[in-house]
């Protein structure tokens, strides 16, 4: 287990339904990881990233083909950020190379670009669920930006009260966050076209 501490500062890029450390109950877009499911039961769970920066490569700018891709401003208006702190340490299983090595997967199909891998890996965070009891959720470096850790946890082992939230902005109502969101998306030539 790698893990996270009590207080460290977290932030999410979320629909503005589920602000906070609050989970997605299984709706929304497939990702790499979810979702989540026991048999037929699903997993509610959210994501988390150590920078806003790598939250919103992790949600707005994942599976944008080509780098001067532009995103319509109007498909961000349900969009937030909230700025989030675990009140307890947090325990997640390690999805890094050595790790990954070390269960026999190559990092590069694990978390390839390709849509084609979403399965495997979503089958792949069920039976880490199913086999880490003890675990509060997953802990990668995130794909688009590298200088982030992403992290996705898991309902039922965590709960919304064992986080804090400092701050949560939307899109409609707070420019600003338009403005950060646009600053990420420019690292790596993506236009919010306004």
């Amino acid at each position: 287990m790698t893990v996270v501490p009590a207080g460290t500062s977290l932030h999410r890029v979320h629909h503005i339904d589920y602000p906070g450390a609050s989970f997605n109950p299984c709706q929304g877009p497939e990702t790499r990881f979810t979702p989540l499911r026991d048999g037929e039961t699903c997993v509610p769970t959210f994501y988390a990233a150590t920078s806003l920066d790598g939250a919103a490569y992790e949600t707005i700018f994942r599976g944008i083909p080509s780098p001067y891709a532009t995103i319509p401003r109007q498909t961000l208006d349900d969009r937030g950020a909230s700025a989030i702190e675990p009140r307890r340490d947090m325990a997640l299983v390690p999805l890094f190379s050595p790790e990954l090595i070390g269960w026999g997967l190559d990092p590069r199909e694990v978390f390839s670009p390709n849509l084609s891998s979403y399965g495997f890996c979503q089958a792949l965070a069920a039976q880490i669920w199913k086999d880490n009891p003890g675990a509060d959720g997953l802990i990668w470096t995130s794909i688009r930006d590298n200088s982030a850790q992403a992290m996705l946890f898991f309902e039922g082992r965590v709960r919304t009260t064992d986080f804090t939230t400092s701050m949560t902005r939307e899109v409609r109502s707070d420019p600003s966050l338009l403005d950060d969101i646009a600053a990420a998306g420019r690292r790596a030539g993506f236009i919010i076209a306004r």
